[in-house]
C-alpha cells in the first residue's frame, strides 16, 4: 500500500472485469461452453468469480488442473465474441467516471484481459476513459506491477498522485508493487475485510463512493493547509 496522502491522486485506474463491469455471468456460460468443447467438467459463477482476474491459461489450471496449447486461440475465436456481448458494466459505473471526469482526474484501465481496448469499447465505456492497458501491451500480467506503471506512464502521472481500484487481492498486490494507492470494490468474491486484509487502504460497495470519498480527503487537506498557514 502506498503511503502517500490520498488527497494528492491525480489519476484513478481501475480493473475492468468485476469491477467496472460484471462478467461474471458471461464469462461463467463461456467456459462451460468451453467445457463442453473441450471435454471438462462445467463449472458454477461462483468457482469462476474466484478466479476472475487471472490471466486464462491460470484459470483453466485453477479449474481443470490443465491448459492446452490451442486453448487460447480456441477459445479467443470460438467464445471471446459472444462473452464481450454480454457484459454488463455495473450501474455505479459511468456515473463514477462521469464524477471522476468533473474533479479534473485522469482515468484509466488495467486488466488481465488480451485485447482488453476492444472490451472496454464493447462495454460502452471507452469514452470516459485516457487510457486501456491489456496482456497485449506487456509482458508480465498483473500482479507485476508493470501494465499498471505503463498506464501511469501514458498518463503521465507519476505512483504517489495515483489510485488503483480493484476487485481482488491481485489488483491490490499489483497497486502496492506499482507503489501505487490501493482502493477495492466488493462487487467480486472479495468483501470488504478480505480486501483490507490484502492491504487495501479504501474499501467500497459501489464506484459511486469513490468519488465522494476524493472529495471530502481533498477538502479536509484544504482546510488543514488553510489553517496551518493562518498558523504561521
Amino acid at each position: 500500500m502506498a503511503a502517500h496522502p490520498i488527497s494528492s491522486v491525480r489519476a484513478v485506474i481501475f480493473d475492468f472485469d468485476m469491477t467496472l463491469v460484471d462478467s461474471s455471468l458471461a464469462v461463467t456460460e463461456c467456459m462451460n461452453m468451453m467445457a463442453d468443447a473441450k471435454g471438462c467438467r462445467r463449472v458454477t459463477r461462483e468457482e469462476m468469480l474466484a478466479v476472475i482476474g487471472k490471466t486464462l491459461e491460470d484459470e483453466w489450471r485453477l479449474l481443470w488442473g490443465r491448459c492446452e496449447p490451442d486453448w487460447l486461440d480456441y477459445y479467443r475465436t470460438s467464445f471471446v465474441d459472444a462473452e464481450l456481448g454480454l457484459i454488463k458494466e455495473f450501474e455505479g459505473t459511468r456515473p463514477a467516471l462521469s464524477s471522476l471526469r468533473e474533479l479534473g482526474i485522469k482515468i484509466g484501465v488495467v486488466s488481465n484481459r488480451k485485447y482488453a481496448r476492444r472490451a472496454v469499447r464493447l462495454s460502452g465505456i471507452a469514452d470516459l476513459t485516457d487510457v486501456v492497458i491489456g496482456l497485449e501491451d506487456v509482458t508480465n500480467p498483473k500482479p507485476h506491477p508493470e501494465p499498471l506503471l505503463l498506464a501511469l506512464e501514458r498518463l503521465s502521472s507519476p505512483p504517489d498522485e495515483a489510485m488503483y481500484v480493484g476487485d481482488t487481492d491481485i489488483d491490490v498486490m499489483t497497486a502496492s508493487a506499482a507503489g501505487v494507492y490501493a482502493a477495492g470494490v466488493t462487487t467480486g468474491n472479495f468483501d470488504k475485510k478480505g480486501l483490507e486484509a490484502a492491504g487495501a487502504a479504501f474499501v467500497c460497495s459501489d464506484l459511486r463512493e469513490l468519488p465522494e470519498f476524493l472529495k471530502s480527503r481533498v477538502a479536509f487537506a484544504n482546510v488543514k493547509n488553510i489553517k496551518n498557514r493562518q498558523e504561521i
